[in-house]
């Protein structure tokens, strides 16, 4: 009888390298976690930053249309206080057609190390 329970206690519990081999499963699934929470916090940064790019273009086109029939020309500028870490620039030409005028509107930022820019262009016509 005392041989049987020590066999049945032996037998029992997990043995180090068991734990050692589940520790380290554990941890490569962890690290791939980890990885792909990281990697979906930056994408969610850089698509707040494309969206925030997106209205600042659209709200310096809006201004372009307000005007009329604008000259041509360039202009550049910070966001101001809605914007701050983003600069603009748009550029008005003329085209073949003497009624028509092309403008284009950049929105420059940085992100890390990254130069990131998007061009808007819309044609005026003189009515």
């Amino acid at each position: 009888m005392i041989q049987s329970d020590r066999t049945d206690r032996a037998q029992a519990g997990f043995t180090l390298l068991e734990v050692m081999i589940a520790l380290a499963i554990l941890s490569l699934v962890a690290v791939a976690f980890l990885r792909a929470q990281a990697s979906s916090i930056r994408l969610v940064d850089e698509s707040v930053q494309i969206s925030m790019a997106t209205l600042l273009a659209r709200e310096r086109m809006a201004e372009l249309e307000s005007r009329g029939f604008p000259q041509p020309g360039d202009n550049s500028g910070t966001g101001g206080e809605a914007f701050p870490s983003f600069r603009w620039e748009h550029i008005i030409s003329t085209t073949e057609l003497p009624n028509i005028r092309k403008a284009v509107v950049r929105i420059l930022w940085t992100e890390g190390d990254l130069k990131r820019s998007m061009e808007l262009t819309a044609y005026f016509a003189r009515r």
